[in-house]
């Protein structure tokens, strides 16, 4: 006899997470109850997930429920906030148990890490697709926003950049390496490992921060318009994993990835130069490398700085339309 819907909710979903003190009412209503913790503004995000647009067509199921929340949780890291509780809608092509297996578990991982609650949300039959919206709590008025660059301000970035970009090369078989190397560009791309503790760090700190989704050049291109301001990049700071390094890439080529290419989900974000010091500590006590990369200037626009020599850049990205 075929599964229900219902089944698959009661036997994969009704229990993932660990139940709040403020969630009233959770799965098996038609709404969830959340009654917000006093002193604190809640962040709400969502993203969808389609098959060969985010995640090739092979990937395990695991890996999308991996990257599926981590995505949702990098949007919670870069406003400063501490995750809550997420709702989840699925649509699947058929009731297939061994695929459901494995992308709860994927989900399971960062559910626990990160103490989530899954409160809701909608299961149904059609082409792949994942959708989560997911709510962070931030105390009141600390939300980090893409609107507060200031000219002199320094500008940083966390981990390395174009790893994710090179992980889809290999899918496309545009890039080859070896076994080790071919499976970290695949979990730079698969599986990205959201921020989470930085943007808690950077409240106070940061006067402007975004998650690198779309493509460096891209998504500071935001934080720019958003603030009013211009952005020099200096290329020889942009950080690059020595695996990505390895693989003998043109400089030109390497600067691509880190610019243009997407699905990092690193936190680039600027900060005045006073908070040098504080920045270097966080980066110490999360173990995961910030590199300041250049300075917000008065000019509009983005600028590349290299070999004494100023040139403008195009904040381009990933776009669902454009990229037709």
């Amino acid at each position: 006899m075929a599964t229900s819907e219902f089944e698959l909710i009661r036997r994969y979903f009704t229990d993932l997470g660990k139940q709040r003190q403020w969630l009233s009412v959770g799965i098996g209503d038609d709404a969830a109850v959340i009654t917000p913790p006093a002193g604190q503004q809640l962040l709400i995000s969502i993203d969808t997930l389609n098959v060969g647009i985010h995640f090739p067509a092979q990937s395990s199921a695991k890996d999308i429920g991996h990257k599926a929340l981590a995505v949702n949780l990098s949007d919670i890291a870069a406003m400063g906030g501490e995750p809550q509780w997420f709702t989840l809608a699925l649509s699947l092509p058929s009731a297939d148990e061994a695929w459901l297996s494995l992308f709860c578990q994927g989900l399971a991982e960062l559910v626990e890490q990160y103490q989530l609650c899954l409160v809701g949300g909608d299961t149904t039959r059609g082409p792949l697709s994942i959708t989560i919206q997911i709510a962070g709590a931030i105390p009141t008025e600390q939300a980090l926003t893409r609107a507060g660059a200031n000219v002199g301000d320094d500008i940083y970035v966390t981990g390395t950049l174009g790893d994710a970009a090179a992980g889809l090369l290999v899918c496309e078989n545009q890039l080859h390496a070896d076994e080790t190397t071919t499976r970290y560009f695949l979990n730079r791309l698969n599986r990205p490992e959201p921020r989470v503790a930085i943007g808690l760090g950077l409240r106070g700190i940061a006067t402007a921060c975004i998650d690198v989704s779309d493509g460096l050049a891209a998504d500071l291109g935001h934080i720019i318009d958003d603030s009013g301001v211009g952005a020099e990049l200096r290329m020889e700071t942009l950080p690059v994993s020595g695996q990505l390094r390895a693989q003998g890439l043109a400089e030109a080529r390497l600067q691509e990835l880190n610019l243009f290419g997407g699905d990092d989900y690193e936190l680039c974000f600027t900060a005045a130069p006073p908070q040098r010091a504080a920045i270097a500590q966080l980066a110490q006590t999360t173990a995961v490398p910030i590199t300041l990369i250049g300075t917000v200037i008065a000019e509009k626009g983005l600028f590349a700085l290299e070999h004494a020599q100023r040139a403008s850049l195009p904040a381009k990205g990933f776009d669902h339309f454009q990229n037709e």
